[in-house]
């Protein structure tokens, strides 16, 4: 008798186990479901939270693994998307003449775009940002209030208007000949 309480127990245990492994996988699934329309701030949260969940040995090794690569890549899509925001940002505000406010949201793309090239950004991406770097870096802010070597100051006399000049006499009327 004391053998089938000793096999009850340990199919209890088991069960007990595969249960909270099941609840495991299923906290890792919701939060991935979570994951792509979230903030970066959000989206790293809830990475560092799958890898956590992702450290108990009993899950299966396929599941931890493609748990994680989502993980990041929904991460990097949420620090891409940001990116994109900064720099739409930044452009407008470039055009518009204000450079006080172009600076910080440079900054902020470049957080974010340095975040998704840590998390496995493709070259593509790499490449289109850079150009939006150097366009919006180029854009406004070229009006010098004073000379320049390409327009030096203008030194030279002023040429007289010789239409409104009083000195001219005035032409005699036709009409009474």
């Amino acid at each position: 008798m004391a053998l089938f309480g000793n096999q009850r127990a340990k199919n209890a245990r088991a069960e007990a186990e595969r249960r909270l492994l099941e609840q495991r996988m299923a906290r890792i699934v919701e939060a991935l479901r979570k994951m792509p329309d979230t903030s970066p701030a959000d989206a790293e949260r809830l990475h560092k939270q799958i890898k956590g969940l992702c450290s108990d040995k009993a899950l299966p090794v396929e599941f931890k693994r493609q748990s994680l690569e989502w993980a990041r890549v929904h991460e990097r899509n949420a620090n891409m998307r940001e990116t994109d925001r900064a720099l739409r940002t930044a452009s407008r505000v470039a055009t518009w003449e204000q450079m006080r406010e172009r600076g910080p949201a440079m900054n902020e793309a470049r957080k974010f775009y340095a975040k998704a090239c840590l998390l496995g950004a493709d070259e593509d991406f790499r490449r289109a940002v850079q150009r939006r770097f150097d366009i919006i870096t180029l854009t406004g802010g070229v009006a010098q209030p004073g000379p320049t070597r390409a327009k030096p100051l203008d030194t030279a006399p002023k040429t007289p208007n010789r239409a409104k000049q009083d000195s001219v006499a005035p032409a005699p009327n036709r009409a009474k000949l």
